[in-house]
């Protein structure tokens, strides 16, 4: 089965608007055990806010957490992805432009996040079901061949005797 993201990104998308602060965003997240959320404003999506935002953007530079707010130092330049692009084309997309989740929509309708670890869990179970069937092919050919050999060594003997008899 091909993967498909309008199938991956079927869990609630959390969001919170731009203007919150982010000792407010930040505790939304510890608490859901988030690793990133959508920012919106009026219900539209404007940004994603990592936690390498939080570091990068207000940690890091010594900012008050309360004092910024999300629209602040959330991620504006997203990248995304068509709900039914491969998960080749994620991989390759996530890698050109060094990020670990995409924004998934389908025409101009916000589907969810993907992430990295979204993506290699579809890429197994997609590869898993071409190795069983491999395996089952294999598998099947490995006994087909064996009872040749089986039926062989125990007809050797009947052919030896007509060989013989053959050459008399």
């Amino acid at each position: 089965m091909a993967c498909q993201f309008d199938k991956l990104v079927h869990e609630p998308i959390e969001s919170l608007d731009q203007g919150i602060d982010i000792q407010q965003a930040a505790r939304f997240m510890a608490e859901r055990n988030l690793g990133s959320v959508v920012v919106t404003e009026d219900d539209r999506v404007i940004g994603l806010f990592t936690e390498s935002d939080l570091i990068k953007r207000v940690v890091g530079l010594g900012k008050d957490p309360k004092s910024v707010t999300l629209g602040d130092a959330c991620t504006r330049n997203l990248i995304t992805i068509a709900a039914d692009a491969s998960c080749v084309e994620a991989v390759k997309t996530m890698h050109t432009n060094r990020c670990r989740r995409l924004l998934v929509y389908r025409d101009e309708t916000f589907l969810g996040v993907a992430t990295l670890p979204l993506v290699a869990q579809a890429i197994a179970n997609q590869d898993s079901g071409k190795n069983l069937l491999l395996n089952t092919v294999v598998g099947i050919t490995v006994l087909v061949t064996l009872s040749i050999i089986v039926l062989s060594v125990y007809h050797f003997p009947d052919m030896m005797r007509l060989a013989e008899a053959a050459i008399d």
